[in-house]
């Protein structure tokens, strides 16, 4: 039940954290090619400080690793942007995810902490998140009380209005 995640494998953008659920952005990194061999299986790897240990979720453009930080001791999920689809539009709006999100500073919110290049990669390194995604909660629940739905929503709409007061508008909001 208590996975980490830094975005849902099939979520919405929204994680469980301590108050409730958490806005994180945009919909978690995607499918990897047999091209992409070292993208789509770094666990086990080290990246500059960090050693990653786990897959927590795919998307369209790249993965989520877990992974420990070797000079702080901590847990930290890296967002890895696929080779193959790092072209220079596709580059743009990770940086620009990475940039907007470092901009922001909230409790609903997950904070950046850097984005590394490699010779291969782009790397988002954020905070890990650690509950169930909104999708698993309502699997396992069912539907969700009017308590619950409501303390989730205030949350969101709080770092919703948060980034929009910030100038940012999500473009990736689902139901």
């Amino acid at each position: 039940m208590s996975e980490a995640y830094s975005r849902p494998a099939r979520g919405q953008g929204y994680e469980f954290c301590r108050s409730g659920y958490r806005f994180v952005g945009t919909r978690p990194p995607g499918e990897a090619s047999d091209s992409s061999r070292t993208f789509d299986n770094m666990i086990g790897t080290t990246v500059g400080k960090y050693r990653i240990v786990a897959l927590l979720g795919r998307g369209a453009t790249g993965i989520v690793y877990r992974a420990l930080d070797g000079t702080l001791d901590r847990e930290v999920a890296i967002k890895v942007l696929n080779p193959l689809y790092a072209d220079g539009d596709i580059l743009k709006r990770f940086r620009s995810e990475a940039t907007t999100l470092a901009r922001l500073s909230h409790p609903e919110i997950a904070t950046i902490h850097e984005l590394v290049r490699t010779d291969t990669n782009l790397l988002m390194v954020m905070e890990l998140v650690r509950g169930e995604t909104l999708e698993v909660l309502a699997e396992r629940k069912g539907p969700l009380s009017p308590d619950l739905a409501g303390h989730i929503l205030d949350g969101i709409l709080s770092a919703l209005d948060h980034a929009h007061h910030a100038g940012i508008v999500h473009r990736d909001l689902k139901p």
